[in-house]
């Protein structure tokens, strides 16, 4: 007779996961996170990326593939959460999957200029088995911020009964003319959205394919109600924090005092590229894509 596993206590808080189209203001969130007590990983980069993330699932061959493999999905998200959390023994099928991820990983890399390839991977693992012996009975939750994420929403929905996603949106046309287009020429072929053949291109393609991945992700949102689903408008944020704040306070269902209200309050900075697009010819961005982006309350 099967019988159901108890939960540990920080299973019970989380994962609350970060993710959006990349460049869209993820890093900062999961700053104010970490000021919140949640523990985000030990294995970051600089823009707080949790890289074990980007090992398991940030494979664009393999994803292409098993996209729609739920089972496997499932296996690499479980396997995700125990060597974060529960720091219990590896089946023969994670531990497979975790082979696999590294092999794979080692020859073809996470994105199209090639980065993770070579030993990248096993610098990973030695922060999965050698440096991941922190206490975590403090925290007051736990999650991850990557960027890709958001191409798993429902699933990690599916595997994680505590589940919260954070969705960060910034204004689409900006997004549409900066140099970070690693999603664009990662998932955008599975979006439907054709890769530039020259620069020139690059922004018309890369404003199609936000419009398709937070519509799709708002999408998904809708579905999983409010209690499990925020999106946040990053520009918004920036301009005046503190009320954007106090509404992620409520959705993780935790408190901050002053002075950690005050920390948070004091990490959002209106970028320097922001309004870059009122620089730029708009012709030949289609017009519902235009109204999309006007929807989610950026102005043109």
């Amino acid at each position: 007779m099967k019988t159901e596993r108890k939960q540990t206590n920080l299973e019970k808080k989380g994962p609350v996961v970060i993710g959006g189209v990349g460049g869209s203001g993820t890093r900062v969130i999961a700053e104010v996170l970490s000021l919140l007590n949640f523990y985000m990983g030990n294995d970051l980069n600089g823009p707080k990326d949790f890289l074990l993330y980007t090992l398991l699932f940030k494979r664009k061959n393999w994803f292409y593939k098993n996209r729609t493999n739920n089972r496997l999905l499932q296996t690499g998200l479980q396997l995700l959460q125990k060597l974060v959390i529960s720091k219990r023994s590896m089946s023969l099928n994670e531990a497979s999957y975790l082979v696999h991820a590294m092999a794979d990983m080692s020859i073809h890399g996470h994105n199209h200029l090639g980065h993770g390839k070579g030993t990248w991977p096993l610098e990973r693992a030695k922060k999965i088995f050698f440096e991941n012996d922190a206490d975590l009975s403090g925290f007051a939750g736990w999650g991850w911020k990557e960027p890709n994420s958001h191409l798993l929403i429902t699933e990690m929905a599916r595997c994680f009964e505590n589940f919260k996603y954070i969705h960060t949106i910034r204004h689409g046309l900006d997004m549409a003319f900066s140099d970070n287009q690693q999603q664009l020429y990662n998932w955008g072929p599975m979006f439907g959205v054709d890769l530039p053949k020259t620069d020139k291109e690059i922004p018309l393609a890369s404003f199609r394919y936000w419009v398709k991945a937070n519509r799709l992700a708002l999408e998904k949102g809708e579905k999983l109600g409010p209690k499990r689903f925020m999106w946040i408008n990053y520009d918004r944020f920036c301009i005046d924090p503190e009320p954007e704040i106090r509404k992620l306070l409520v959705f993780l269902e935790v408190e901050a005092d002053e002075e950690t209200m005050r920390n948070c309050v004091q990490l959002p900075k209106v970028a320097e590229s922001t309004g870059r697009y009122l620089n730029h010819d708009l012709t030949g961005f289609d017009d519902k894509d235009l109204s999309f982006l006007k929807s989610l309350g950026f102005a043109i």
